[in-house]
């Protein structure tokens, strides 16, 4: 990119700065009613960032390149949408899509048309993600939205069996520690249970022995 075509997105940037325009900010109160996903008809065609960290802000490149991507004519003219996403108020919406919070990176899905395809590429390239989203994307076959999870058993869980698929992968993921966790919680009721059998076999004694 040349020193010009610099200097003109950054007067680009600043100019949509200051009439108010940037990244639509998704949590699970306006997911559904911004994005339309459970219909199968979205409002648009949405990047969603799934940020893991409480904010995209962590990740200074992706954050200047949604904004780059928010701005730009011919991703504006195909309907495209940069959204970002973050478990502190979003985490129904992770969970529905099967993000990992514990990643130490961002995950990007486009919603085109009722399906859903996950970027694999690396963002930090030049032009790779916006050259995904013109086309490329649709070198892969999509994959359904998820449905929409309402009044479920548990973060908006619909039925025990997507429950149990999650508690597997947690714990496969991080077994070592949900044992150890485990192990030391029983331990430690063993040992309350232990002390309060003995404080109480010790006041009876001391009742028996006043009656005498």
């Amino acid at each position: 990119m040349s020193v010009l075509q610099r200097f003109l997105l950054a007067l680009a940037l600043l100019s949509s700065v200051s009439y108010g325009q940037e990244v639509v900010r998704l949590n699970d109160s306006n997911f559904e009613h911004d994005t339309q996903a459970s219909t199968g008809s979205t409002t648009g065609n949405w990047l969603l960032t799934f940020c893991p960290t409480l904010h995209c802000s962590t990740y200074p490149h992706l954050s200047s390149l949604l904004l780059e991507l928010s701005v730009e004519d011919e991703i504006l003219t195909s309907g495209i949408i940069p959204s970002t996403l973050s478990p502190e108020n979003s985490i129904n919406t992770f969970l529905r899509f099967k993000i990992d919070t514990s990643l130490s990176h961002p995950v990007l899905i486009y919603l085109h048309r009722g399906g859903l395809y996950t970027f694999r590429g690396d963002f930090r390239k030049d032009n790779e993600l916006r050259e995904w989203l013109l086309g490329k994307f649709k070198n892969w076959n999509p994959k359904p939205i998820p449905e929409e999870h309402k009044g479920g058993l548990l973060f908006g869980y619909k039925d025990i069996p997507d429950l149990l698929n999650d508690f597997n992968r947690i714990q496969s993921q991080h077994g070592l520690l949900i044992n150890c966790i485990c192990l030391g919680s029983g331990l430690f009721f063993m040992i309350l249970l232990a002390m309060l059998i003995g404080k109480i076999t010790e006041d009876g004694s001391t009742g028996t022995k006043k009656n005498d």
